[in-house]
């Protein structure tokens, strides 16, 4: 089989009038017969992701629909060898007169392959052209590439859940729909060792797509289009994606596309927190979070105890305040339950973050007012309205983003909460949890099924609310559920509420730490050496600990409350790292560390999870400092060393350091270190928390 390099192989070079000694880093071979990707490596010599080239690669699928709903596919490898064109660092496909169907050479299909000299990764868009009267376009799987390493031979990192997750020698398959909780990020990372391999959509308008991997099978991403199903609609890649290599592990991945995000995106344009000024500093002060139920006269009481137990900042998620029962007759929430106002504003008084639920997608379908909405909910490519069913058994139709009945709506329950019951925080539910539903309603003004209108019309519906919340005397945080990036411009915090898991590793974090906040670690089973294990890992990852009931004020759950208490007060001495810092590098401990196995509600239900005792992670602070941060979920003290390598972290020159040690207490000077790399050993107090500060 005869393949080529996007502008890596010596004679491309020399025909650009390249010196040979300036090859790109990566080199991506392609198929001459059908324009595939056979091979993905470094270009100096190393691991090649694609292990066994298929003797049919792919690269492109493409899937039409005409009016009857009938689905076909056309991809690469049904059509001729394309047509190649070579320049300076570019490489361009071009299959011309492909056949849809019975409709004889009506599709174009254009690959462009850019990659700058002497770089590391390589940026790959799509070109469709239809000329068909029968079908219209449904979604473009661009790209595809199969098989993609070995299975069971590769690490996959991707930022599932709460968390992200490494699963290890894998050849478990994973999909997910972006944006949302299953797929908040657009990236995948693929582990062989010391050699990275990152997959990445780098796209600003959050459009709706699939990612799916499975080792040794295919990597493909799915972008639905805009104008779903028009004939003759075509189709121009509204981003490129990236495919790049770099030697390190998943952290080193995780860095590559916080890079891109947070320097090209809407989401990021605000800043770090460090410089926004429309997050309220209260919400982002919270160390612990407790869920409150039900009426004033017995919330008011119990948040003041439990404020008093843990003896820092904390906030309460308050569900059904409302008089209307959970999960029915939304949006409509007044009346509240008597005395909630006069409950929050006592609360509020304290210093206590007072969060209500609310639903910020649905609206029930049973309610009087609901023939006012439905022409502006979400309706399939029937005409059928989105229906949801919960709990509760309502039908609850998911309300079109992009209508202004649905933006003034939530602007009014959340000026009613602010004004008239004096909250200092919302919780907008399923906003970053649920993905975007297809819309085929023509009346609403945005492209049929799907586009990047569904993230815009949540942009457009959240701005002027974040406004008027940051310019109250008083400002209120918003928050919402699970975490999907493209809404943390305008909301504070996201709820990570879902299934802990031992394979879990904090790309969240990793990609989005001094960008925006995240908050609970409930999923363990009550009982101190499960509870204690979850809250001690995901405190050294930059979680805002807790988002228990009241179950843990009783006196059974002593143990568990006071460890709580310990981190959440460390938390708060820490808050310049967490806050606004930056997590750099989740640390192994060099010395021995028994493991602690506790019950852990995980995605594959209720297992037992086995974890080292202590756990430890180093972060940046905005003022040049690193702070080395641990936990410890044991009932007695452990010992943790680690290395300080400035060099691999990117630390400046310094080549003298002041050490501290630092607790909820106070604050310890410790020896000072010498060097650009030097071993560290602290011990950690049975379940509690200390960190190592280290200035230049």
């Amino acid at each position: 089989m005869n393949v080529f390099a996007c502008a890596v192989l010596f004679a491309l070079l020399a025909l650009c009038g390249q010196r040979a000694d300036s090859e790109e880093k990566l080199a991506i071979k392609f198929s001459e017969s059908t324009g595939g990707i056979v091979s993905i490596a470094p270009a100096g010599g190393g691991r090649d992701f694609i292990a066994d080239a298929s003797p049919s690669p792919t690269i492109w699928r493409l899937f039409f629909h005409d009016a009857a709903g009938k689905e076909i596919s056309v991809g690469n490898t049904d059509a001729r060898p394309p047509v190649i064109e070579r320049t300076a660092g570019k490489v361009t496909l071009n299959w011309s007169g492909v056949d849809i169907g019975s409709e004889k050479g009506a599709l174009d299909v254009r690959v462009v392959c850019d990659q700058k000299p002497d770089s590391d990764t390589a940026l790959l868009r799509i070109r469709v052209t239809t000329r068909s009267r029968a079908w219209g376009l449904w979604t473009v799987r661009f790209p595809l590439i199969a098989p993609m390493s070995r299975a069971g031979e590769c690490d996959v990192a991707r930022g599932d859940g709460n968390w992200g997750v490494l699963q290890r020698s894998t050849s478990e398959t994973y999909e997910g729909d972006y944006p949302s909780a299953r797929t908040p990020m657009q990236f995948l990372l693929v582990q062989q060792g010391e050699e990275g391999l990152y997959l990445a959509a780098h796209d600003p308008n959050a459009w709706p797509k699939r990612l799916h991997i499975q080792p040794g099978g295919e990597f493909r991403v799915d972008t639905y289009a805009a104008g779903m199903g028009v004939p003759g609609a075509n189709y121009s890649a509204p981003y490129p994606f990236a495919i790049g290599v770099y030697r390190g592990d998943w952290m080193t991945g995780c860095k590559r596309y916080r890079a891109w995000a947070t320097r090209s995106t809407p989401w990021a344009r605000k800043g770090p927190l460090a410089k926004r000024t429309d997050v309220p500093e209260q919400i982002k002060d919270v160390c612990a979070w407790i869920l409150s139920n039900g009426a004033a006269s017995e919330v008011v009481p119990k948040m003041r105890e439990f404020a008093q137990k843990i003896g820092a900042p904390v906030g309460t998620h308050w569900y059904n305040w409302h008089e209307i029962p959970f999960d029915t007759h939304y949006p409509d929430y007044f009346p509240t339950k008597p005395g909630f106002a006069e409950g929050v504003r006592e609360l509020t008084r304290d210093g206590i973050v007072v969060m209500p639920y609310i639903n910020a997608r649905l609206w029930d379908s049973g309610n009087a007012d609901f023939a006012a909405a439905r022409p502006h909910t979400a309706k399939n490519e029937h005409g059928d309205v989105t229906i949801e069913e919960y709990g509760s058994g309502a039908k609850l139709a998911v309300m079109c983003p992009t209508q202004a009945i649905w933006h003034e709506k939530m602007a009014e329950v959340i000026r009613r909460l602010g004004d008239e019951c004096g909250v200092n925080a919302v919780y907008m539910d399923q906003i970053g949890s649920a993905g975007p539903r297809r819309c085929f309603d023509p009346s609403h003004g945005h492209p049929l099924g799907a586009g990047p209108w569904w993230v815009d019309g949540y942009r457009k519906l959240l701005t002027p609310i974040k406004n008027w919340c940051a310019s109250r005397s008083a400002p209120i945080g918003l928050t919402t559920e699970n975490d999907a990036e493209p809404y943390m411009d305008n909301i504070d915090g996201f709820l990570i509420w879902t299934p802990r898991d031992s394979d879990e590793i904090p790309m969240t974090t990793a990609v989005y730490s001094g960008y925006t906040l995240y908050f609970a670690t409930d999923r363990a089973f009550f009982g101190a050496p499960s509870y204690c294990l979850c809250q001690a890992r995901d405190f050294t990852w930059g979680a805002q600990l807790g988002w228990d009931g009241y179950g843990l004020l009783e006196p059974a759950h002593h143990e568990e409350l006071e460890c709580l208490g310990r981190l959440a007060r460390l938390r708060h001495v820490l808050r310049g790292y967490f806050v606004y810092g930056e997590l750099l590098e989740v640390l192994r401990s060099e010395s021995p560390l028994p493991e602690i196995t506790g019950t852990w509600n995980t995605h594959r239900g209720d297992k037992p999870v086995t974890l080292p005792a202590a756990h430890g992670a180093l972060w940046r602070g905005r003022d040049g400092s690193v702070a080395a941060i641990f936990a410890n979920a044991d009932t007695v003290a452990h010992e943790f060393a680690f290395t300080f390598d400035a060099d691999r972290l990117g630390l400046g020159r310094a080549t003298r350091w002041r050490v501290e040690r630092v607790t909820a207490q106070g604050v310890e000077p410790l020896a000072a270190q010498s060097g650009r790399r030097f071993t560290l050993t602290v011990e950690i107090p049975a379940r509690d928390g200390v960190a190592l500060r280290l200035r230049p």
